[in-house]
C-alpha cells in the first residue's frame, strides 16, 4: 500500500508539469486559431475557443492581453456592446497600466479611452537611514559658568516601516506612514576638571502624516512633501564615560546601556518637509525619499533632570533640547486601481 502511494505521488509530480506545459501549448495554439478566424471574419466561435484558457490561467501575460483584445473586438463587431464593455473591465483589471499602441485597432482604442483606470490607494514598504541633529532650547550648567562648554555631535541610525497612500487627484496624495525609528547622537563637555562623554540611543514609533504633490513627468516622477509627525518613545538608553586628567586616569569610569526613559518625554511632535522621485515600473513604483523633521518638543523630562547617576557619577546634567532629523529612504509602493467609465 505504501509503495502504491509512493508510485502514485511520483507519477503525479512527473505528470503535473507535463500537463501544465501541454495546457499552455494548447492555449497558445487556440489563441493563434482564434486570431486566424478573426482575420477571415468567422467570429461566432472565438469566445468559446478562448474562454476556457482565460478562466483556467492558460495564457501568459502577453497572450492574455491579446486574447482579451481579440474578445473585445469580436464583441464590438458582432454588436454585443455590453459584453465588450464587461470584457474591457476585465482587461483593465488585469492590465491597469496598459498603454495604447499604434497598432491597436481604432475600435479597441475608442472603447479603451471611454474608461479611466486610476489608483485609488496603495501600500508600500520604506526603509533607510536618518541623521539626528540635537538643538539646544536652554542650556544647563553644573559649574555655574557663564560659558557653555557642551558640544553635541550628530549620529546616523535607521528607520523602516509601512506607507499607506490615498490618491486624491492625479497630482495630490495623502500619506500615512507607520515607522520604527532608531536615533542616536553624542554629547561631550569639559567641566569640573573632567571630560564627560555621553551617547544616547532612542527607539521610537513614528507616525508621519503628509501630503505630496506629484509633478507627473512620466517614468521619473518628482514630488514634494509637507506634513506633521508624531513620535512615541519606546526606549532610551545611554552610555556614560568620565575621564580625568592623565595623572588621575585610574579614577576614570564608564557605564553602558543605562535605561534613561524616565528622563525623557514620551511624545514628540515635529513638522516635516521633503521630496523625492518615483520611478514607475509595472504594477507600482520605487522611490527615493528625503525628509527634514523639525522637532518642536523638548525631549527632556525636567522633573528628572537632577538624576543622581548622571549628576553625582558623571558630572552630567541634561540641557533642555530637542532632536531634528534628516531622513533618506528607499521604498516600493504597490497601488490598487479602480476603473470607471468616463462620462
Amino acid at each position: 500500500m505504501n509503495q502504491l502511494l509512493l508510485y502514485t505521488s511520483v507519477l503525479f509530480l512527473i505528470l503535473t508539469p507535463l500537463f501544465s506545459r501541454s495546457q499552455e501549448n494548447t492555449c497558445a495554439f487556440k489563441l493563434e486559431e482564434a486570431e486566424t478566424l478573426y482575420e477571415t471574419g468567422i467570429l461566432d466561435s472565438i469566445p468559446a475557443i478562448l474562454r476556457s484558457c482565460i478562466n483556467n490561467d492558460g495564457f501568459d501575460d502577453e497572450e492574455l492581453s491579446r486574447a482579451y483584445k481579440l474578445l473585445i473586438l469580436t464583441y464590438l463587431f458582432e454588436d454585443y456592446q455590453e459584453m465588450a464593455e464587461l470584457t474591457m473591465l476585465k482587461f483593465l483589471k488585469e492590465f491597469p497600466e496598459y498603454e495604447l499602441k499604434a497598432t491597436d485597432p481604432v475600435e479597441f482604442t475608442y472603447l479603451y479611452k471611454s474608461y479611466q483606470t486610476i489608483p485609488s490607494w496603495s501600500i508600500g514598504i520604506i526603509a533607510g537611514g536618518n541623521y539626528s541633529i540635537a538643538r539646544i532650547i536652554e542650556p544647563y550648567y553644573m559649574d555655574n559658568s557663564s560659558e557653555y562648554k557642551g558640544e553635541y555631535k550628530a549620529g546616523i541610525y535607521f528607520q523602516a516601516g509601512l506607507q499607506l497612500k490615498k490618491y486624491i487627484t492625479d497630482e495630490i496624495d495623502i500619506n500615512l506612514d507607520i515607522m520604527y525609528t532608531a536615533k542616536t547622537f553624542e554629547y561631550s563637555i569639559e567641566q569640573i576638571n573632567t571630560n564627560t562623554k555621553y551617547l544616547e540611543n532612542q527607539s521610537l514609533l513614528s507616525i508621519p502624516l503628509s501630503g505630496t504633490y506629484d509633478f507627473n513627468y512620466g517614468k521619473w516622477d518628482p514630488y514634494a512633501r509637507i506634513g506633521i509627525n508624531l513620535d512615541y518613545l519606546l526606549g532610551a538608553k545611554a552610555d556614560f564615560e568620565k575621564e580625568y586628567p592623565s595623572d588621575q586616569s585610574q579614577y576614570n569610569i564608564k557605564e553602558t546601556d543605562v535605561d534613561i526613559i524616565d528622563d525623557r518625554n514620551l511624545f514628540q511632535i515635529s513638522a516635516l518637509i521633503g521630496g523625492g522621485v518615483k520611478y514607475n515600473i509595472k504594477m507600482g513604483y520605487v522611490m527615493l525619499d528625503v525628509r527634514y523633521h523639525y522637532n518642536f518638543t523638548n525631549i527632556v523630562n525636567g522633573e528628572n533632570r537632577n538624576n543622581s547617576l548622571k549628576w553625582a557619577n558623571y558630572n552630567y546634567i541634561d540641557d533642555d533640547f530637542t532632536v531634528n532629523n534628516i531622513y533618506f529612504s528607499l521604498g516600493f509602493v504597490y497601488p490598487f486601481y479602480k476603473t470607471k467609465q468616463s462620462k
